[in-house]
């Protein structure tokens, strides 16, 4: 059974669009994601600068458009999921490729979550941390000594052994030299722009869950593992609340994965750049064949 999963934030880098093969799909899509985050996306994704590319307004569609292009190309040629999961932003594109919603919704979507979510760290600014290679116990020490110097939470459980913490910038920089102290193999602050998952967005959500109420959401046509909870989830006004709950609560990614592997997935598709993901299911479902969309399209 195949799985498709999609990566979130800190998988872009300029030039990606690249990558994708030419094609009157990859033009079309990019055209319309333009018209409506009203800039030339593609020339953003292939030229950057990294530093605009990353911040979080044009991350999401990017990327969301990128993913999207991949869906569809690997639909063209008759490989289809089973079964779609996606990582913090991942998750719209899953939902896109379960046809929740079109790609204009998507597009609109994560423009709008970007841009919310930019608002809001400049207001409050922080960031998040990976941390391979401690105990939960250890994660849940290094939180406590932490939050003396400001808010911080576990924000993504992202396979054993690794989790992203996330919060208040002196948190996170306390975070990653208690988390060395504790033995960690890596303590790295990530290339994303904001506090993502954290009580930090807790000014998106009014406005987001809005945005996500009125937006056109139709029941998967694949089963989508989503992120708050790392189960199967049918009914649109779940998949609604849920995506709502999400920007201030975890990401269950190792369950997601484990999830989509009882339900009989033997080989996952990372459908985007990068190849963050796979790293991830090599951790959690050991020995599970991960095909690279960059890879599988520029072989």
């Amino acid at each position: 059974m195949i799985g498709f999963v999609f990566p979130g934030q800190g998988s872009q880098y300029v030039g990606m669009s690249k990558k994708i093969p030419e094609s009157s799909l990859k033009k079309e899509l990019f055209t319309r994601a333009s018209d409506i985050v009203e800039f030339d996306l593609l020339d953003l994704c292939d030229n950057g600068p990294m530093n605009v590319l990353t911040s979080t307004e044009n991350a999401q569609p990017a990327l969301f458009t990128v993913s999207a292009v991949y869906n569809l190309m690997l639909k063209e040629k008759g490989i289809k999921p089973s079964i779609v999961a996606g990582h913090s932003l991942g998750e719209y594109s899953a939902l896109f490729s379960a046809e929740v919603f079109s790609f204009e919704t998507g597009i609109s979507l994560v423009r709008k979550r970007g841009l919310l979510m930019k608002e809001a760290s400049e207001k409050a600014p922080g960031k998040m941390l990976a941390v391979i290679g401690l105990s939960d116990e250890k994660i849940n020490d290094v939180l406590k000594e932490a939050s003396q110097f400001g808010i911080i939470v576990a924000a993504n459980f992202n396979s054993p052994g690794q989790v992203v913490l996330s919060g208040e910038t002196t948190a996170i920089e306390k975070a990653q030299s208690i988390a060395k102290e504790h033995g960690a193999r890596l303590a790295r602050v990530l290339n994303v722009s904001a506090p993502f998952h954290s009580p930090l967005m807790k000014p998106v959500v009014k406005a987001m869950g809005e945005y996500i109420d009125k937006a056109d959401f139709a029941k998967p046509v694949v089963p989508v593992v989503q992120n708050v909870n790392g189960e199967i989830v049918e009914d649109v006004d779940v998949i609604k609340d849920n995506l709502k709950k999400q920007l201030t609560s975890s990401v269950l990614w190792t369950k997601s994965l484990q999830t989509m592997s009882k339900a009989g997935v033997d080989k996952f598709y990372e459908v985007g750049p990068k190849n963050v993901l796979k790293g991830l299911i090599g951790r959690t479902l050991k020995g599970t064949e991960v095909i690279l969309t960059e890879a599988f399209f520029n072989a």
